[in-house]
């Protein structure tokens, strides 16, 4: 049964097509394909914090059943049910709400409480009980009452299992509970006179790990015929997100410095990323991404094994994923590496490339390769600054090379980041 501050979750459900026919001993009640239509929250208050504090002591349960009911002068506003739960049953205690024409709390306490449910619950129980409740009506002065009263008859007559959206095969007894009840409003100023005569029944399925209903379907009986109204089950629809980190590449075995793009195949929604590529040294993201990028493209100067990582993460909830020694970089035959010979930089180049040291050894041109040896570029080196521009170039890894005053070739890495 709920307790105090409890905030429990629960959907609505279409109730066509639901057959409540089936109970007894060992039964197994599916409803796994229950269509979702609302969903909504019980919220219990201890009755000191509702408007109707004066009637319910420190002990009751406030439930609100309704923020509005019916219409015009008959509108009735801020709903509460109140319950007391103990080892001989749960029931209804009383009732508080606002009468629209008269927007003051009215509250009243039943004179004959509402045993909803009677303890022990065992299969084969039955009990029949009474309710009553009166709720005087006033503004200072009494002015009329709210009425409630009725006969409940309960019958355990079903265990077993159930299985919905939210459970599966969870351990069970069924409650059929029929309600035949007559609420009723009289008011001396403004003049109203008004009653309705309600029957319903309700079947409900309870287990000991559920604090609401697993499943409550409700509705009405026609010369013997059950007619379903109204269907809920106890549901977690705003449980925190599920998230899966997952990625993948076209080839794990690259060259030296080609670009290569990680695709990322993560399930989850609004999620964010964190990406690391160890040992990180020689790694570089390029053509415009990072490490939280949610696709990155990467180049790698160093031949080795590398092992990459991704986090994703939606709000608080996170899950990564990583592969050991995922990528293979292998060394490109089509270019020897040799000391330059002489200072030169920066590197990775921002969109110029400056020599310095010896200004004999200074080249007097360079070419800039591609990774796999073809001919990008072949610039004359600023005699002045003793620089090449390369802002035409687009980001990536490179080769440069260019022969010094001794005629000696020279051959060096080179990162060309976005300007």
């Amino acid at each position: 049964m709920p307790k105090v501050d409890d905030a429990i979750e629960f959907s609505t459900a279409s109730p066509i097509g639901i057959d409540v026919s089936k109970t007894g001993a060992n039964t197994s009640w599916d409803y796994s394909k229950l269509t979702k239509i609302t969903d909504g929250v019980d919220e219990y208050k201890a009755s000191y914090k509702t408007p109707y504090l004066l009637n319910f002591g420190f002990t009751a349960l406030g439930k609100k059943l309704r923020d509005t009911l019916g219409f015009s002068s008959f509108q009735l506003k801020n709903i509460y049910n109140f319950y007391r739960n103990d080892s001989k049953s749960f029931r209804d205690v009383g009732v508080g709400f606002q009468f629209a024409a008269i927007p003051l709390p009215q509250s009243g306490k039943h004179s004959d409480p509402d045993e909803i449910f009677v303890f022990p619950l065992k299969y084969g129980n039955k009990d029949t009980t009474t309710f009553e409740v009166e709720v005087p009506i006033s503004a200072g002065i009494r002015l009329g009452s709210y009425y409630r009263s009725g006969t409940r008859m309960t019958e355990v007559d079903g265990w077993g299992s159930i299985t919905t959206p939210y459970l599966k095969n969870e351990p069970c007894i069924r409650v059929k509970s029929t309600i035949v009840g007559l609420d009723s409003i009289k008011v001396s100023t403004p003049s109203i006179n008004f009653g309705q005569e309600v029957t319903r029944v309700e079947y409900t399925w309870l287990s000991t790990s559920e604090r609401i209903p697993v499943m409550k379907v409700s509705g009405t009986v026609a010369l013997g015929n059950f007619t379903p109204t109204s269907v809920t089950y106890r549901n977690e629809w705003s449980q925190a997100p599920q998230v899966t980190a997952d990625f993948s590449v076209n080839n794990t075995t690259i060259k030296v410095g080609s670009v290569f793009k990680i695709t990322n195949e993560s399930k989850g929604d609004n999620l964010t990323y964190t990406w690391s590529i160890t040992p990180s040294s020689d790694v570089k993201f390029v053509n415009g991404t990072d490490n939280t990028s949610e696709n990155p493209s990467v180049v790698i100067s160093t031949k080795g094994k590398y092992t990459v990582k991704l986090v994703a993460t939606s709000g608080s909830v996170s899950d990564s994923m990583t592969k050991t020694d995922y990528i293979t970089i292998d060394a490109n035959s089509n270019i020897n590496e040799l000391s330059t010979g002489m200072s030169w930089g920066p590197n990775p180049s921002y969109g110029r490339l400056t020599f310095t040291g010896d200004v004999n050894a200074c080249p007097k041109t360079i070419q800039l390769y591609t990774v796999d040896g073809k001919l990008l570029k072949n610039s004359f080196v600023n005699s002045y600054d003793k620089s090449v521009d390369l802002s035409s170039i687009a980001e990536g890894m490179y080769y440069i090379s260019w022969v010094d005053a001794a005629r000696v070739r020279h051959r060096s890495k080179l990162f060309i980041a976005d300007n």
